[in-house]
């Protein structure tokens, strides 16, 4: 029983080791490197992401100018007493200003199997309408071997747009023509969980309606809530001059 036992154990790490492409034989004596970003979703099969994204349009805080993007580079195989530089390539079809981004140094700390690349993004006028695209990959070099087929590359997309919603010409009447700066500051005012109202159709409990999955209806008397709601973003306006990209040669913006 306990030879079968060895047979399969031993079978289990051969496939382990068989499906890591490039890596048909796990060396012990190298030391592996992949990007570790997490994977929010834990029913995906891959643990770690392949691609992230952010954007400043969407962020709490409407006035932020950089972003910085933490991704978890992690080791797989020997450790080691004193700190080791990995190397990894910014593909030439990658799209972005070199004066906006900056990395942190490539460096896996001593006695670490997991460290920090830091990338930091400043927000620029270009990313309203054409998003900044990393597309970033391992390389091997006297330290490392690039590790974990799925994770030796990385897409980052960073972008300030906030398209008009589908939901927006519906209650056109009360928010006016999109405004991006309408559309912002209604998302820090009609978070999720800000209206406990239940579902008018099916009566599901709330919270069910926010800024992203707003009533099918602008019935006053049909959601009360949300009609609060929008007095407190048109007394908003009202309380603070903003205007369109914030140029005071344009009319200030204005709810209806």
């Amino acid at each position: 029983m306990k030879s079968y036992f060895l047979l399969f154990f031993t079978l289990l790490i051969w496939s382990a080791c068989d499906t890591n492409n490039g890596l048909l034989e796990f060396d012990t004596d190298q030391s592996y490197i992949y990007f570790a970003y997490p994977n929010a979703n834990t029913r995906a099969a891959e643990r770690y992401m392949d691609s992230v994204y952010y954007s400043f349009a969407l962020d709490a805080d409407l006035q932020r100018k950089q972003k910085t993007i933490a991704v978890p580079i992690r080791v797989g195989g020997m450790s080691s007493s004193y700190s080791r530089t990995y190397a990894y390539i910014v593909e030439d079809y990658s799209r972005y200003d070199p004066q906006t981004v900056e990395f942190s140094s490539p460096v896996i700390g001593a006695n670490k199997f997991v460290d920090t690349l830091f990338i930091k993004f400043q927000r620029s006028k270009q990313m309203e309408s054409e998003p900044t695209v990393l597309y970033l990959r391992m390389q091997g070099n006297n330290e490392f071997v690039p590790g974990n087929v799925y994770n030796q590359k990385l897409k980052i997309i960073i972008d300030d747009i906030l398209n008009e919603p589908l939901w927006w010409n519906t209650w056109k009447n009360y928010f006016g023509p999109y405004q991006k700066e309408i559309f912002q500051q209604w998302m820090q005012i009609y978070y999720f969980g800000a209206d406990p109202s239940p579902d008018l159709t099916t009566a599901a409990p709330g919270p069910v309606y926010y800024w992203n999955n707003m009533p099918t209806s602008a019935f006053s008397s049909w959601y009360p809530v949300t009609f609060n709601y929008i007095q407190v973003l048109k007394q908003y306006f009202i309380d603070h001059p903003v205007y369109p990209e914030g140029d005071r040669t344009k009319e200030r913006i204005q709810l209806p």
